[in-house]
């Protein structure tokens, strides 16, 4: 059996990125301290620098999401109106 990977919550995840940016703590004592890896933090903080970047450029965190609703309302659509269809060709031919 393989090593269970450990998980971090967004909220710690937060509380050490932004110890680390404001100071409070290096990347290798907030590695120390939280038992992580440097190169784990190193990730979290672009993430969590390129996510600010995109919203002060205008980007939307749900703009994704109701582009995929539009289209989940499109594919429903589309199959009930293929339901439509198959049902009355059945009816027609008495099935």
């Amino acid at each position: 059996m393989g090593k269970q990977r450990k998980t971090w919550s967004p909220e710690l995840k937060e509380q050490i990125v932004l110890a680390v940016l404001s100071g409070e703590h290096t990347i290798a004592e907030a590695a120390r301290e939280y038992e992580v890896s440097e190169s784990l933090i190193h990730t979290w903080r672009a993430q969590f620098l390129e996510a600010g970047r995109a919203r002060l450029q205008g980007a939307r965190p749900d703009a994704a999401q109701k582009k995929l609703k539009k289209e989940v309302q499109q594919l429903k659509a589309i199959i009930a109106d293929k339901e439509l269809s198959l049902y009355i060709a059945k009816k027609i031919r008495g099935l």
